[in-house]
């Protein structure tokens, strides 16, 4: 070996081991913040916090010790886990429960009052029907102190709890604080709802409800607010709000024609109209019924925000879970020769109603372009944020369909094909589920207006079928 090759060989042997070695580092830091993730999952939050705590110091660098370090602060996130959970994160909408102005010996408090979130839920007509659609997790943050800022008193906490200006007090949080948290999560669809210990009533965001007390119809309330996006229909005067805005529920306008819910209106479905006196406001602010609704006091959503909600829940929940064989992402297509094919499709399942699917076998040529999996050039189901709303409605098939399918005992429905069902050339399979909203017996479904096709979904895939020997 030259001279000038021994030298390189001696300087970079130095290096490589010096990477090796903080590999092993990395490797070993991750380990241990693992741990401790999974001590804090498991209740033992003291222990977690020490643990992140040394991870900071001794593992000084590596991503683990950032981590460490932010989750030891005073007033930090410690740990998550799964209260209920119905299904992949991806295809469920994600609920957050955490506590602000929990300290550190206070967070079995915060645990048994996230544990009755999910029945809460289960409760409430609406959300019981969906109830299959989503995920429930807890994430425990520690504050320094308890309080609420305001009156001239500040307080170290997770998520900035302060007194707002309304009549009561209301309790408001930093949204900023809130995303920081869920960010902590592997993933999450940005909705939360806190619990503010020594909060008052409650408020929200988007995304987020706030809540100063264990009452159920104020967290459903708030859910409403922060979910749906639904504007009150109570007409007491709280704070000075300014000119009222539109939501699904309100109109700042007297004419029927221009209100959100006019589909309702025009359907003549009986209950719904305009009824002056919304969003805090005995005038110039309209809500679609006369009274009873959880945005007013009620027990139960109105027809037009239960239809506001379950098109929440379907702007994020894909009404298909999985199909066999998976539906391709390209112009790759399957071959119906000698043995039969068979096609499978697991979709969403409604606490009281089941959905409709229908196949077609379509000669090319003969169905529509759109597909659940889009081809290159094809709209994306879903934008950054898993908002389906961005794929648009499914273009119509003009063609009945070839059958439609109820789930088997495994929840699946099947398509077989065999051989010489169908002469040889090419076809376009395309399965389609679809919500129809509607129970038996009910006039009315809860959905009348669905203008981005939210409540139905498709998988297709290509079909070449060979000639028979």
């Amino acid at each position: 070996m030259c001279a000038t090759a021994t030298l390189l060989l001696a300087l970079a042997w130095p290096a490589a081991w010096f990477m090796a070695q903080e590999g092993e580092r990395e490797q070993a830091a991750a380990s241990e913040l693992a741990r401790a993730q999974e001590r804090a999952a498991d209740g033992h939050y003291a222990d977690a916090r020490r643990d992140y705590e040394r991870i900071a110091e001794r593992y000084a660098g590596t991503q683990a010790a950032v981590v460490a370090r932010r989750r030891a602060r005073p007033s930090a996130f410690v740990g998550w886990t799964d209260l209920v959970r119905h299904g992949p994160s991806s295809n469920r909408v994600d609920v957050v429960v955490m506590g602000e102005g929990y300290q550190l010996g206070e967070q079995d408090q915060l645990d048994d009052l996230a544990a009755n979130v999910p029945d809460w839920f289960a409760r409430q007509a609406t959300l019981r029907e969906y109830y299959p659609y989503f995920n429930f997790l807890r994430a425990n943050l520690v504050s320094a102190d308890n309080g609420v800022d305001g009156f001239g008193r500040e307080y170290d906490t997770a998520l900035g709890g302060h007194t707002l200006s309304t009549i009561a007090g209301h309790v408001g949080i930093d949204p900023a604080q809130v995303h920081a948290m869920l960010d902590e999560l592997p993933e999450h669809d940005r909705l939360a709802i806190a619990f503010v210990k020594t909060g008052v009533l409650g408020t929200a965001n988007a995304g987020i409800a706030t809540v100063g007390s264990q009452s159920l119809p104020m967290l459903i309330h708030e859910w409403g607010h922060a979910f749906g996006l639904l504007g009150d229909e109570y007409a007491t005067h709280t704070h000075e709000r300014g000119l009222p805005s539109e939501h699904a529920n309100v109109a700042v306008s007297a004419d029927p024609q221009e209100a959100p819910w006019a589909h309702w209106i025009r359907a003549r479905v009986p209950g719904v109209g305009m009824y002056e006196g919304a969003a805090g406001q005995v005038r110039d602010a309209w809500r679609p019924t006369a009274s009873g609704c959880v945005m007013e006091q009620g027990e139960f959503f109105c027809r037009v925000c239960q239809e506001a909600l379950v098109l929440a829940i379907y702007q994020r929940v894909d009404p298909i879970e999985d199909c066999a064989p998976p539906a391709p992402d390209s112009g790759a297509g399957l071959i119906l020769g000698e043995k039969p094919l068979e096609f499978a499709l697991r979709v969403m399942r409604p606490a009281g109603h089941d959905l409709e699917v229908s196949w077609w076998v379509l000669p090319k040529g003969h169905s529509p372009a759109t597909g659940g999996a889009p081809a290159p050039g094809q709209r994306a189901l879903r934008d950054q944020e898993g908002d389906r709303r961005i794929r648009g409605a499914l273009a119509p098939i003009a063609a009945e369909p070839t059958g439609r399918t109820s789930p088997d005992g495994q929840g699946r429905h099947r398509l077989r094909l065999h051989p010489g069902d169908l002469e040889p050339g090419l076809y376009r399979v395309t399965v389609r589920a679809r919500d129809t909203a509607q129970w038996r017996g009910e006039r009315w479904p809860w959905v009348l207006k669905d203008e981005h096709g939210l409540l139905e979904s498709e998988r297709a895939w290509w079909l070449m079928v060979l000639a028979r020997r």
